[in-house]
C-alpha cells in the first residue's frame, strides 16, 4: 500500500435531488485530492439524474440501478470503486474539507488499519448543533453494544475487506444494515478511531432512517441480531453482551415511538430494555425518551385545555 492512498467516497441516493448537490460539492471540496466519488442512484423517481449528470467528471461517477435499498446500492458502489479504502456518505449529509486528509493522516499513523472511524457532528436543518460523536476509543467495543454510533459517516474500510464483508441486502433490514455490518467487521478486525470532527450528519424530518413503523423497527432489530450472530467471531466476542445489545436496541425503538407521539408503545419498549439491562437507565437515550414522552403529555394536556 502506497503513502498516496486513493479513496472511494460512495454515495447511495434515493429521491434526494434537493440535498445531493450540497453533498457532492462538500465531497469535491476536499483538501486531499486523491479520491473518486461514486454515486449510486437507487432507482430515484425525482430529477436526481438530471441534477447529477451536470456534475459528472473525472472524479464523479454516476450509476443508476433498480431500486434495491441502500445496502445493495452501497455494495454496487463498492464493486465499482477503485480506492484502497472506501468511505460512505449519505446524500443528505456533508463532509468538511479536511475529511480525507484527517483520515489519511490517521491511517498512516495507525499503519493502515482495516477499519477506521473518524468523528462527526449532527446538526438540524437550520444548522443548530444537536450533538457530536467524538468520544470513541480504539479497540473499545463498548460503544457498539449501545447501538449504532457509527452510522455510515466517518467510516473507512479497506476495499479488500469489503469484498468479503458486504452490507446485508435484506430489504426488511434496511436502516440497520450498517449496524449489522459494523458488528461483524469490528468483531473480526477491531477498530481504530480519530475524534477530530470532519463531517456533519444533517437531521431533518424526511431522513429515510426515521421513516419506519413499530413492526418494521422490531423486525430490523431481530434481523440485525440474527444475521450478525451467525458470524463466529461476533458470537464469540458479543455473546456476553447480548442482553445489553438487545436492551439498547429496544430503547432505540422506544425513542422512535416517543418521537412519533406513541407514548404507551414507547414506554413498553423502554421498560423492556430496563428489564434486559437495568443499567440502560443511565444513558443519554433514556433522557431523550423521557423528555419526549413528557412533551407529548404536555402537548395533549394543552390541547385539551384549549
Amino acid at each position: 500500500m502506497t503513502h498516496n492512498l486513493f479513496f472511494s467516497i460512495i454515495i447511495p441516493t434515493y429521491n434526494r435531488a434537493s440535498f445531493i448537490v450540497q453533498t457532492i460539492h462538500s465531497a469535491l471540496s476536499q483538501t486531499y485530492s486523491n479520491f473518486e466519488i461514486i454515486i449510486v442512484d437507487d432507482g430515484s423517481t425525482d430529477n436526481t439524474h438530471e441534477i447529477v449528470k451536470n456534475l459528472v467528471n473525472e472524479k464523479v461517477h454516476y450509476y443508476k440501478i433498480k431500486n434495491s435499498e441502500r445496502g445493495a446500492a452501497r455494495n454496487y458502489g463498492i464493486k465499482a470503486s477503485k480506492g484502497e479504502y472506501v468511505t460512505f456518505l449519505d446524500s443528505d449529509d456533508i463532509l468538511y474539507p479536511n475529511y480525507l486528509q484527517n483520515a489519511f493522516d490517521s491511517l498512516i499513523r495507525e499503519n493502515y488499519p482495516p477499519f477506521l472511524h473518524t468523528a462527526y457532528e449532527i446538526k438540524n436543518s437550520e444548522g443548530k448543533l444537536l450533538y457530536q460523536i467524538n468520544d470513541l476509543r480504539s479497540d473499545n467495543i463498548n460503544f457498539i453494544t449501545k447501538g449504532n454510533s457509527l452510522s455510515c459517516l466517518g467510516v473507512f474500510i479497506k476495499k479488500e475487506i469489503m469484498q468479503d464483508f458486504k452490507f446485508n441486502e435484506d430489504r426488511e433490514l434496511a436502516g440497520s444494515e450498517d449496524w449489522e455490518l459494523w458488528l461483524r467487521i469490528l468483531a473480526n478486525f477491531g477498530i481504530k478511531t480519530n475524534n477530530n470532527i470532519t463531517a456533519c450528519l444533517i437531521h431533518h424530518n424526511s431522513r429515510s432512517v426515521l421513516d419506519f413503523n413499530e413492526s418494521q423497527l422490531f423486525k430490523r432489530k431481530e434481523l440485525a441480531l440474527k444475521y450478525a450472530f451467525l458470524d463466529p467471531m461476533v458470537k464469540e466476542l458479543f455473546t456476553p453482551y447480548y442482553k445489553k445489545i438487545d436492551a439498547f436496541a429496544d430503547s432505540y425503538i422506544s425513542l422512535h415511538l416517543a418521537l412519533a407521539g406513541h407514548n404507551k408503545r414507547s414506554l413498553k419498549y423502554f421498560l423492556q430494555s430496563l428489564k434486559s439491562y437495568p443499567f440502560s437507565l443511565i444513558s443519554r437515550r433514556t433522557m431523550a425518551i423521557l423528555k419526549h414522552v413528557l412533551l407529548n403529555n404536555l402537548n395533549r394536556l394543552f390541547t385539551c385545555v384549549v
